[in-house]
């Protein structure tokens, strides 16, 4: 079993509507390869943790890096892993908003664009596990 976890930028705001759309297409592909993780959203970026089988992660990591709905692709880690952290969820997900973030994240300030995937506030995946697990934590699966 391996774990990838990345953040990209969206190329545009996404709404609401078509977020959960993305996320049935996600739960549905995830389900079928028998992957599992969390996805947060907020301000045009995304932070993901997938977890499975090394063939079925790089099938994924593949349709991900090709989906044009976003840029600025940051592979924060990719490693083995023993057990999963989300093992009985296709995909987790939390549309966060500012405030959340600039309670749960140090160095946070509204007016930061694209936070989970700058630099600056996720520098490793070491603070991208902690905050994925974070809004994981009371979450509808």
């Amino acid at each position: 079993m391996r774990r990838i976890i990345y953040c990209s930028q969206a190329t545009y705001d996404i709404a609401p509507d078509e977020l959960v759309a993305l996320l049935d297409v996600c739960r549905r592909n995830n389900a079928q390869a028998g992957l599992s993780g969390m996805l947060l959203y907020s301000n045009q970026s995304f932070l993901q943790v997938l977890e499975g089988e090394p063939d079925a992660l790089s099938a994924a990591y593949g349709r991900i890096a090709a989906d044009e709905r976003h840029t600025n692709l940051r592979l924060l880690a990719d490693a083995p892993t023993s057990a999963a952290l989300f093992p009985d969820w296709t995909m987790g997900f939390e549309h966060v908003d500012d405030e959340e973030l600039a309670d749960e994240v140090d160095g946070f300030t509204p007016a930061t664009l694209y936070p989970l995937v700058n630099p600056d506030l996720i520098s490793n995946a070491g603070v991208a596990t902690t905050l994925l697990t974070l809004y994981a934590k009371n979450r509808v699966r």
